[in-house]
């Protein structure tokens, strides 16, 4: 490869030189740069080469300046022959420089050897080299392109590209080189630094920008740059250019022009969005950057040197733009032009830059010949380059404050509702929170005052205090009422804070809210929660609430109003709720010294909490309890027109938190019991003695549930027709630590007052069953009102009898002597067994709440007449005809009948006589855990 570069004098000149030069069959590729824009004298220099060297490839431009040899040259015409001996060059042209053509190009250029691709494109037409490179980019990314757009001396108007023999005012050429041996080398140089702050491009469309950061263009140039800076564009501001950042390294973006419209002209793309900088040219650090790129250049072999440089770059470097292209002289020869734009390759794609030196170096060689650089010319810019570094330094600075303050104003807009008022209170800017609670527009919203969201019966005082706290610049902190635009409340925690200028003296207020609305709503909402709406005391709720906040000893007196419902009945709703107000009352003047203490905890119960009190004093504090006891049994309540008069059951007890409502409700329950005025639990030992027993029974259930020792045992029914036993009772026992068996009698009254007792009737029917299901006997099982109401019991009863489908021998036991109520949940419970198989027993019939009505109800079929009644038979004439009544009702009615507590012969005898059934007793069996040891 050898490069060889010739100024175009003359038409025989040139011929001479070719002949002289070049055998005819030569492969070359040439290239023209022509600062001659004369198409008369261009068109016939073009035909001239064509015809002497046929064999050749021609590309060229116009320029603002022309690079021959090293030297710089203006308005001449240079050509470039670049003698190709182990490459080959191809060249083609597309009318439009568009993304489409771009994809074209690489896939008609691209070869499997081409290592290189040079292209001059048109600047001015609708289309541009950009959207070029793009479209290139997108089918081939590896093979860099070379080359730069074409110039005019900035006139702007006479730039042209050529390709072979033709000239054209539009669209772009392109050369590709291929060649296995050929080495590139693909440089550039830059020099100029960002300074100042960055900005965005808020209007723009291709190369023209119309407006930043919402400002106009021109406006940007003259607020930065000065007002002369707009005075002679482009020519005035070319020297600084805008900077973004683009595929990872800056681009530059130079001024080339003003548009009609005012918009500016720039030799490449700005987008809407982009972030940009302006930049200045230090020509220290330009220098120092063409030493670098000679060095670099240097590296790799070199035969030909490229340059294309740009247009701003010229007029900015004048005389030290020479030694930049000396220094690559040195390397090898050189040939180029300034161009309005500079293709270059970066890693993994295709850019357009302005302001850089771009070198393209090519070799067929293997051989690389190091160089010493010349001396640096003497530039004294040091001023510049610190006052750039100063710039920059405070514009970083500033940047990281405004990067911060924008943080925490968004933090601010996202958390708070914020406004801004002048000083006269006139508002000059909401966030959308603001807008949003208010329900205002922003035109609605600025040049009001707040005034506008002020309810009608708004504390003036408030509003005062504040504006007297702001104008002292001090801040102030409080909570206002306001009302949005569609007439709702809200309710807002404020902060109102002065800004100050730099002499102290006030420039606006900021104020943020916190809308407190849900809370305040939700204490209004606890609030009627906790209080009870007739009396305004509190309720049962805010009772159990004051007793969770502590531990510490508290004193609890629970006040309950005997047979209120009959002073309902009798005398009316109005006099009762009347009664129940002058009874709290009453208690809030006897207990005045202590705030919050009085309770209405059910329709006719109160209950006076005291938290605060002498506990050391507890004797007189009882002495006085009663004392308020007794004044109220007898005071006269005169309401409507009626004397009444209260009687009461009181429980006093005093203990650790929550524990206390508890003994204190022991203590109430024992009064009515025992039909007493007052129980103080504290001083009641049998009944602490009781309620300790209790919690122990619970204890010792909870534990025999948890280690299985909950067990079921079998009492065999014998039938008196048969003269065997045919059923057995599935009886409940609790297996003590010792293995000895505790009864029923002596914990199921404790277990049925909390949650175990359903717990324990389902182990029973699980234990029961599992076990007698290899047995063919029919076995009953209890069931209490509390069972048959239970939706797990029954859930668990079901799905048993259905797993190991046995219905048809079970009998279930409602126990009567509770009482049968409920009727409708007991007939759809009887309902849904029977359809499982089960029969039904009526339990303890004879005690209680006997009643043969109900019986007539309920879909039976076994009724068992209670021990109590069984075991006097024999003694007793009225337990002997009652027993008669029941069987001879039971027989017609089609049930059979058993009897308990059979215990002996001679009551067997008359039962058989009375032709009962069944019977069931330790005559002929004894409860067993196992069916054959249950058998006399």
């Amino acid at each position: 490869m050898k490069l060889t570069t010739y100024r175009y004098e003359s038409l025989e000149a040139l011929e001479a030189f070719l002949t002289k030069t070049f055998p005819p069959d030569a492969h070359l590729f040439i290239q023209l740069f022509c600062g001659n824009t004369n198409h008369q004298i261009l068109q016939p220099l073009l035909e001239c080469l064509k015809s002497q060297l046929s064999n050749s490839v021609i590309i060229g431009t116009s320029t603002t300046g022309e690079i021959s040899s090293g030297c710089i040259h203006t308005s001449s015409i240079q050509i470039s022959f670049c003698h190709l001996q182990k490459s080959r060059a191809k060249a083609y042209y597309f009318a439009k420089a568009d993304f489409e053509s771009g994809q074209k190009a690489a896939q008609k250029l691209i070869e499997k050897e081409t290592r290189v691709c040079i292209s001059f494109a048109y600047p001015f037409g609708e289309d541009n080299s950009e959207n070029f490179l793009e479209g290139f980019n997108s089918v081939c990314s590896h093979v860099p392109i070379a080359g730069g757009n074409a110039s005019d001396e900035f006139l702007f108007s006479d730039a042209f590209i050529i390709c072979e023999n033709h000239i054209y005012t539009q669209g772009i050429v392109l050369v590709g080189l291929s060649g296995k041996s050929l080495h590139v080398n693909h440089k550039y140089s830059l020099g100029w630094i960002p300074i100042g702050k960055e900005m965005c491009i808020t209007k723009a469309h291709h190369n023209s920008v119309y407006e930043i950061d919402h400002q106009p263009v021109q406006a940007i140039y003259q607020h930065y740059l000065g007002a002369k800076s707009v005075q002679n564009l482009p020519f005035s501001a070319m020297e600084f250019p805008f900077m973004k950042i683009c595929d990872g390294m800056e681009v530059y973006r130079s001024l080339i022009g003003v548009n009609p419209d005012g918009s500016l002209l720039y030799a490449g793309h700005l987008h809407e969005g982009d972030r940009v900088r302006f930049a200045i040219g230090n020509i220290e650090e330009i220098m120092h950057k063409a030493l670098l790129l000679q060095q670099a250049i240097d590296k790799k072999p070199t035969e030909a040197l490229f340059i294309y440089s740009c247009s701003a770059r010229k007029v900015f470097l004048q005389e030290h733009l020479a030694y930049e292209c000396e220094l690559l002289e040195q390397i090898a020869p050189t040939a180029g032009f300034f161009s309005y734009g500079e293709f270059f390759h970066t890693a993994h794609h295709h850019q357009l830059l302005n302001l850089t030196t771009t070198v393209l170096g090519l070799s067929e060689s293997d051989f690389i010949v190091s160089h010493t650089a010349t001396s640096k010319p003497e530039v004294v810019c040091s001023t510049l380059k610190s006052l750039t570094h100063l710039v920059n330094v405070t514009q970083h600075e500033l940047d990281l404050n405004t990067n911060f303050l924008s943080q925490y104003k968004n933090v601010l807009d996202a958390c708070c509702i914020v406004s801004k008022m002048d000083c006269k209170g006139v508002i000059t800017y909401v966030n959308e929170a603001f807008r949003e609670m208010s329900g205002y527009s922003y035109e609605e919203i600025i040049g009001q005052t707040h005034r506008i969201f002020r309810p009608s019966d708004a504390d003036l005082v408030v509003y005062e205090n504040l504006w007297n706290t702001i104008r002292q610049k001090k801040i102030w902190k409080g909570i206002t009422r306001g009302i949005d635009k569609k007439g709702a409340v809200h309710y807002l925690q404020n902060t109102v804070m002065p800004i100050l200028d730099a002499k102290g003296e006030i420039l606006e207020y900021i104020c943020a809210h916190f809308s407190i609305t849900e809370l305040v709503l939700k204490d209004q909402i606890i609030e009627k929660h906790f209080k009870d709406e007739l009396t305004g005391f509190g309720n049962r709720e805010a009772l159990f609430y004051r007793l969770s906040l502590h531990e510490k000893k508290q004193l609890l007196i629970l006040f309950n109003v005997v047979g209120f419902s009959e002073i309902n009945d009798y005398l009316g709703y109005d006099v009762g709720d009347a009664l129940l107000k002058n009874i709290a009352q009453f208690l809030m003047h006897s207990f005045q010294e202590h705030l919050d203490v009085v309770f209405r905890t059910n329709g006719d119960e109160f209950a006076v909490l005291l938290s605060h009190y002498d506990f050391e004093e507890s004797l007189l504090m009882k002495e006085r309890i009663k004392k308020i006891v007794h004044e109220l049994e007898k005071k006269v309540f005169t309401l409507y027109g009626y004397d009444v008069l209260i009687r009461l059951n009181v429980g006093v007890a005093q203990e650790l938190g929550s524990k206390v409502y508890r003994c204190a409700h022991i203590a109430l329950k024992e009064a009515k019991r025992e039909n007493q005025l007052i129980v103080f639990y504290n001083t009641n030992h049998a009944l602490k003695k009781r309620t300790t027993h209790n919690l122990q029974i619970i204890q010792k259930i909870k534990r025999a549930i948890e280690h299985d020792r909950i067990v079921p045992f079998y009492q065999g029914i014998y039938d008196n027709a048969q003269q065997k036993i045919t059923k057995y009772e599935v009886l409940m026992r609790l297996m003590e630590e010792d293995g000895t068996y505790l009864s029923p009698y002596f914990f199921l009254e404790q277990a049925k007052k909390t949650r175990l007792y359903e717990k324990l009737t389902k182990i029973m029917i699980q234990k029961a069953f599992a076990y007698l299901k290899d047995f063919d006997v029919d076995f009953s099982i209890n069931f209490t009102k509390g069972d048959i109401l239970s939706s797990s019991v029954k859930e668990c009863l079901y799905e048993t009898i259905k797993k190991y489908q046995c219905g048809h021998r079970v009998i279930l036991e409602i126990v009567e002597s509770e009482g049968i109520e409920n009727f409708s949940e007991i007939i759809h419970f009887i309902h849904e067994v029977k359809k499982l198989g089960c029969r039904i027993a009526i339990d303890d019939f004879g005690t209680g709440y006997s009643n043969f009505t109900y019986l007539v109800k309920l879909d039976v079929d076994f009724i068992k007449i209670d021990g109590s009644i069984i075991k006097a038979i024999a003694t007793n004439e009225v337990n002997r005809m009652m027993t008669q009544t029941i069987v001879s009702f039971a027989h017609k009615m089609g049930y059979e009948v058993v009897a308990e507590f059979v215990d002996n012969p001679q009551v067997q005898a008359i039962l058989e006589e009375l032709h009962v059934n069944f019977s069931q007793g330790y005559l002929f069996s004894k409860p067993s855990a196992l069916i054959h040891q249950a058998s006399v």
